[in-house]
């Protein structure tokens, strides 16, 4: 029978960025989302292609908090979202709770 002590544990190579990481660890749901801005002339040609990234986080501590930011780079939307949330720029809302009444 193998030992597991005979044979370390080895990780691939980290996909995420460290900030997505961090962030998470941290308790928040990240989400990221693409789009481009299609820059166009008078005439309707294409000049320019421009990349729009969002990140976004949430999490619930009894109420639910939110923060977002968007860059032309992945990294960059993840590390301004970092950012934004150190800063505290966080949108706060109450818990509302609903009581249905039986028909």
């Amino acid at each position: 029978m193998r030992q597991p002590a005979s044979y370390p544990r080895r990780h691939g190579p980290v996909v995420e960025p460290e900030d997505r990481r961090l962030l998470e660890r941290a308790g928040w749901r990240t989400t990221i989302d693409y789009r481009e801005n299609h820059v166009r002339s008078r005439t309707g040609q294409l000049l320019e292609v421009e990349p729009v990234w969002t990140a976004e986080a949430e999490r619930f501590d009894g109420q639910l908090s939110m923060a977002s930011a968007v860059a032309a780079t992945a990294e960059a939307a993840w590390r301004y979202l970092r950012d934004e949330i150190d800063a505290h720029h966080i949108t706060t809302t109450q818990p509302t709770i609903r009581l249905l009444r039986r028909a």
